[in-house]
């Protein structure tokens, strides 16, 4: 394990998302134990705060610090394909307005899944946990959409996209099924998460 991973052991930066649920954050140690306790299968996702996309815990042994046969699972290359089609999020660009009635910021579109986004803005005016109101318009979304949010993580690590990572409660039918074909054709495009190379975070 390199330099860089030993330095971020001890945060708390790395998710799973296992079973269709995204769990997290944790600590590269806590990952690993989960893992080699079975506690989550072979053929989850893991993603960790400045990749840009989630990756299968198989590739991610040496990461994780794991062996070999830890993390090696009986997947095939078409199992693999069909673990990525369900990769959560779609890397996204435009602008996001963010308010409460009272304050208002403008940030820039980093991720998005049909459960949150992560938007990018170095104001950070808003508390974990409050409720926000959304005004969304992305790069290949035909239509803007509003929505309302949880504030779930500020991110003030400059090494990583700073922003908030947001959790949506109030979501249109309408909205959800464009977020969702975004991330139908970010993975039939094989490149969920990521936008043209840029590093991103994740929404929560």
């Amino acid at each position: 394990m390199g330099q860089a991973e030993q330095a971020t052991g001890t945060e708390a930066i790395w998710f799973l998302h296992a079973g269709g649920v995204q769990l997290g954050p944790f600590t590269v140690e806590q990952v690993g134990q989960l893992i080699t306790r079975n506690a989550v299968a072979l053929d989850s996702y893991v993603f960790r705060v400045g990749w840009k996309d989630w990756r299968p815990i198989e590739d991610c042994a040496e990461e994780l610090g794991l062996t070999r046969r830890e993390g090696r699972s009986a997947s095939t290359p078409a199992r693999l394909d069909e673990l990525r089609a369900v990769a959560p999020r779609a890397s996204i660009g435009g602008r996001v307005i963010i308010h409460n009635n009272g304050n208002l910021t403008i940030g820039a579109g980093v991720n998005i899944s049909t459960t949150g986004i992560f938007v990018e803005t170095e104001e950070p005016i808003f508390s974990i946990g409050e409720k926000l109101k959304l005004s969304v318009k992305a790069e290949g979304m035909e239509r803007p959409f509003n929505a309302v949010a949880k504030v779930i993580r500020y991110n003030s690590d400059k090494r990583y996209p700073v922003g908030y990572g947001l959790q949506f409660e109030v979501l249109s039918d309408r909205a959800k099924a464009a977020i969702q074909a975004l991330v139908d054709a970010a993975n039939a495009a094989g490149k969920p998460g990521s936008r043209d190379g840029k590093k991103v975070a994740n929404r929560g």
